[in-house]
Order: C-alpha cells, then structure tokens, then sequence
C-alpha cells in the first residue's frame, strides 16, 4: 500500500485496534514470559508493561544475557503493589504513546514514583515526560535556552488572528504528538494556514495514525520554515554514541526511510553529550536540524525511535559500531550493537549506572569504610 492511500485510509477509518492486535501476535512467545530468574544475575529488574507489547524488547534483551525481571502491570489498578516490589533493584520501561490517555498516565505514575526516589527507573521520567509531546519539548527548550527553530504556541486564537499579517510564508504547522512527519504540514499561504487555524480552534485535527477519539484542540503550534536544512539524529545510550543522517524526501526529513551514514558532525555529538550530562539525558534520541550557515537547532529529544530489522545505526567508513569519548577525543569501536532495538546495549548501560550509584551511596553512608 502507498504512502498517500494509507494516509487517506487512516484519516477516514480505524486501524488502531488491528496495529495493537499486529504487534502482540509479532511478540507472543517472548510476552508469554512474566518473570524470571537467573542464578548468575547481578540484578532484578522491574519491566513496566507497554499496552501494545513494546516492552517485549526488554524481555528478550534480559532473557539473552540472562538477566532477571519481573513484568509489572503499569495498566492495573493495582499497579502500585507490582512497582514498589522491594525485590527490584531498579525499574525500566516505554510508555505507551500511541494514545494520549495512555501517554498520561505514564507520565503521571512514572514522575510519581520517581519522585519518592526509592527505586530507581531509567530512562529518566523527564526525557520520557518529553517524549511525543512538542508542546512541552519546545516550551522545555525555550526555558533551558537550547537552540531550536523559532516558534509560535498559541492557545488563544483572537491573538493569532490578531499577528497573523506579521507572518511569513511558508510556515511549518506541527502537532504535538505525532512521528515519522504524519503531523507535519508546510503550509505555504494565508489560506491553508486560515484553515489549519479554524480546525485547531473547533473540531481539532487527529494525524492518521491515531485513534478515532485523540485529537488535539484549543491550540496550534508553528514553526519557522528553514530552508535547505540537514538533519542528523544523534543517539546516545550511556556512554555510548551512534549516529545516521535523515534524508529527505520531498520537503520532509522524518518518515522517508532514507539514510545518510558516516562520521557525524563533531558538533552535533558534543551538543548531545552537553545535552545529556547536564539534564540527565543519557538514552535519548536528538534529532539536530543543521541550516546553510552550519547553525544548530535540537528538533526533537526522543529517549525511544521506529529501528526496522534491528538495523545497525552507525555506519563509518562501511563498518558498523559505536562511537564513545575518551581523554578528550571521539573513538569508534567496530561491532554490531543494535540487537532488539538496543534493549541489549540499554539493559547492560543501565546496569553499569545503577551499580555507580549505589557505590556512590555506599561512600555517603560510609559503608566502604566498615
């Protein structure tokens, strides 16, 4: 099915309940596992339920390096009784975003237990808190003063039609959630923006890979239009780097499948490496916008990202592998380290953390000294 007749199609009618249904039946076996327990495993690790099965991808990375876990019902109403089992060292988890109801509620559990700090929980709930929602992303990057396109959120629409002379064509319109470009329009006159404006203010807009009822409304969000723009996605996992070039095609770089590989610019892993060790970002994804005159702009920060096929997402110099800084310098190291999405590589760099905060704790109580 082409790109254009799946979008029409999911405009007008709902596939939702089918994509949940696809995705469990993809991971039946490895879902049928609850819980397990390795005699050689330095930890108990707590794995939150994803509505559609997603978290299947921490259970295989555990079960392959023979790491124990638990699965937990995020979703229950007794969930509290699985996330405060004293028998976990630390909790990982995705939240499920494909429904904003979903989204919320991870967000509210996942903060509200973070917040009583007794069990650690990676990624951080800030980069996930983030996570599809531009609206707070681009609010989060104007207050920490991060470079990102210029734009306007506007939740009252007599101030819009009020500014609306001022405005120079084309402009972009973003949704808050929404991947892969399906809730990105360039809009390139007055009357596609006058429409775009009346849709935002009275019935909403729902991008196509949405359910039925998740539309957003009483806002609307607009960029500037930067031309001839490059686009890096720059991912780190602990102290580990990969990077690949979004291509685009037609106007737009996300969704396109398209690829650019080699040594990504200098300047773009040390803002991602700045990025991460001042605000605890240290599983995201950063896409970087780059415009004719070598500026930076951070487009999105996302601690997860569509990979198909477990495909290998640093190529240099036709070698797959991972880049990490050391004594001042970028060093790559050839191998293959992408297995489940990087369940694998996350699963290993959480452990390593939270065995460096405990060692941490243990001086500050001044336990190694008994």
């Amino acid at each position: 099915m082409n790109k254009s007749l799946k979008i029409f199609l999911g405009y007008y009618f709902s596939f939702f309940s089918l994509r949940e249904k696809k995705n469990i039946q993809k991971y039946r076996d490895v879902l049928a596992y609850k819980e397990q327990h390795f005699d050689e495993s330095p930890v108990m690790i707590g794995i939150l339920k994803e509505k559609w099965g997603l978290h299947a991808l921490y259970v295989k990375a555990c079960l392959e390096q023979r790491i124990s876990f638990k699965v937990i019902d995020i979703f229950s109403v007794n969930w509290r009784e699985g996330i405060y089992d004293k028998e976990l060292d630390f909790i990982v988890y995705r939240p499920s975003v494909q429904y904003s109801p979903w989204k919320d509620m991870f967000d509210n559990r996942i903060r509200l237990f973070a917040s009583n700090k007794t069990t650690p929980v990676f990624p951080s709930p800030t980069s996930t808190w983030l996570w599809e929602n531009k609206l707070r992303t681009l609010e989060w990057l104007a207050i920490h003063k991060v470079s990102y396109p210029t734009t306007y959120i506007y939740y009252d629409k007599n101030e819009l039609l009020n500014n609306i002379g001022e405005i120079s064509f084309p402009i972009v319109y973003k949704s808050s959630m929404g991947s892969g470009a399906s809730g990105v329009k360039i809009l390139k006159n007055r009357h596609s923006l006058s429409k775009m404006i009346d849709k935002s203010f009275s019935k909403g807009i729902r991008t196509y890979k949405k359910n039925l009822l998740d539309k957003e409304h009483g806002y609307i969000i607009l960029q500037e239009f930067i031309p001839k723009v490059r686009e890096w996605r720059i991912i780190r996992i602990g102290d580990y780097y990969f990077a690949f070039q979004k291509i685009a095609e037609g106007e737009y770089h996300s969704g396109s499948q398209k690829f650019g590989y080699g040594m990504p610019p200098l300047d773009c892993l040390e803002l991602v490496r700045d990025l991460g060790n001042t605000y605890d970002f240290k599983y995201v994804a950063i896409d970087i916008f780059i415009d004719q005159h070598n500026k930076l702009y951070v487009n999105e920060i996302q601690p997860y990202f569509g990979q198909k096929d477990d495909r290998e997402l640093l190529l240099v110099e036709g070698r797959s592998g991972r880049l990490f800084y050391n004594t001042g310098e970028w060093k790559f190291e050839e191998g293959q380290f992408c297995q489940n999405n990087l369940c694998n590589l996350r699963i290993s760099e959480f452990i390593k953390e939270y065995k460096s905060r405990s060692l941490v704790e243990d001086v500050d109580n001044g336990s190694c000294y008994e």
